[in-house]
């Protein structure tokens, strides 16, 4: 089996622990992650490389009008079985001055997870190009933001963000004809493009409340580690358990690596956090 290793921030692996969940729960992810990346009004830049190792920079956006940046990572069901549609949805893209990249944010220095991500698009017979950030600050601050996968925005080709991000797979004409208008928009000149409503105010609160279990994590980051570290990815894409009974799992599997005060930090955050999740599943239905 293979398992999720710490190729990123703490922060940032986590957040895709917690999207590796709910992946398989639902067909896309609709917490509002907007609500914490929307201070950046430009795309910060960055150094990374396509798929190919060839290098990429935030000049990529002066390649098209616009530019549909959609995160994903491997384990991510959701991301992955959209990706045909968003290869047919390219071709319209393009005929626009438009283009989607997807970006990967499990890879940055990790050679397995890019020979996994490679045999994903493979499959899927995606084309369309896609990259991983290996720099920048503000970038990786940008990504530790996203706290739902799939989610996409656009960029213009100054590297403006246009609107607001797009939470959840682009697997329906409605939402695919929208990007299409925002697209028109820019092209036209238009100062005030539309934008993609996306979320509703359930979902906003679902998104604060994933903040909140993202705290216990910040809050006690070294006995985290140590479980997301040995996190198997096969038993999370399974989405049999509710996370706070994962989360119990995964505990009892490092159990003996933990000292006595690291094993209460853990079983007393997962209390609490089972108390979000009651209040979460409650707003979904």
């Amino acid at each position: 089996m293979k398992t999720i290793k710490r190729i990123l921030p703490f922060a940032i692996v986590l957040l895709m622990v917690l999207s590796l969940v709910g992946c398989n729960q639902t067909n896309s992810q609709n917490a509002d992650s907007a609500q914490t990346a929307d201070i950046f009004e430009t795309f910060p830049d960055f150094e990374g490389k396509d798929f190919d190792g060839n290098d990429v920079d935030q000049t990529l956006f002066a390649e098209n009008d616009v530019t549909v940046l959609n995160f994903w990572f491997n384990g991510c069901s959701a991301c992955v079985n959209e990706m045909p549609g968003l290869e047919k949805f390219n071709e319209k893209l393009r005929e626009k001055g438009a283009e989607i990249v997807g970006v990967n944010v499990q890879i940055a220095q990790d050679e397995e997870a890019l020979e996994e991500a490679k045999e994903i698009l493979s499959k899927q017979g995606v084309t369309y190009k896609n990259i991983y950030i290996t720099g920048g600050d503000d970038a990786e601050k940008y990504v530790g933001n996203i706290f739902s996968f799939p989610t996409t925005i656009l960029v213009d080709k100054s590297g403006k963000i246009i609107g607001n991000q797009i939470v959840g797979a682009i697997d329906g004409e409605k939402r695919m004809q929208a990007i299409l208008d925002v697209i028109d928009d820019i092209k036209a000149g238009k100062e005030n493009a539309r934008t993609i409503n996306t979320t509703n105010s359930s979902e906003q609160e679902i998104a604060k409340l994933m903040e909140q279990e993202n705290d216990f994590f910040n809050k006690h980051p070294d006995p985290w580690n140590k479980v997301f570290a040995q996190v198997q990815k096969d038993n999370v894409q399974d989405g049999a358990a509710d996370y706070a009974t994962f989360l119990r799992t995964q505990i009892e599997n490092i159990k003996d690596s933990l000292t006595a005060e690291e094993l209460k930090i853990l079983n007393d955050d997962v209390k609490q956090i089972e108390e979000i999740e009651k209040k979460i599943a409650a707003l979904k239905k």
